[in-house]
């Protein structure tokens, strides 16, 4: 998994690179495919109001999913979990809808069911006098109108 982080208006010490680099591979977890994590901290001073606040930002690539959240804290900690926490639900929810819930739990791939004549499916080939009659049938119902 590869993670980019990027910051504006402060500079990212390596104990956030670690904490986020020990965090990251929870995404694996959901994701079947190479994923790419982008971190965005953004520090916002407010001097009138309560000083200083950091906005994070996640953006996780994942094929052609992407998937974002967003937190606001006083701290770039507290930020990171909210957002994380956000993006793991995302991930959650995406990853529950691509499982078949019902059943045997999978269904057979067009693959799957050719290799073995779509015996499954109980598919016979129609007769060609069958197929000729409702082709003439057509024909005639077309001439009426």
């Amino acid at each position: 998994m590869q993670v980019t982080i990027s910051a504006h208006n402060l500079t990212v010490s390596d104990r956030f690179r670690d904490y986020v680099a020990e965090r990251a591979p929870k995404i694996e977890h959901f994701v079947h495919k190479s994923a790419e994590l982008l971190v965005k901290v953004t520090r916002h001073d407010h001097s009138r109001n309560s000083g200083p606040e950091d906005e994070l930002e996640l953006v996780a690539h994942s094929g052609s999913d992407v998937l974002r959240s967003h937190a606001s804290a006083a701290d770039k900690f507290a930020a990171f979990d909210v957002a994380f926490d956000k993006l793991l639900e995302q991930l959650r929810r995406l990853s529950d809808k691509r499982k078949v819930h019902r059943g045997k739990h999978s269904s057979p791939g067009a693959a799957e069911l050719s290799a073995s004549d779509f015996k499954s499916l109980d598919v016979h080939p129609a007769d060609a006098e069958l197929l000729l009659k409702v082709h003439v049938d057509k024909d005639d119902k077309r001439k009426r109108r």
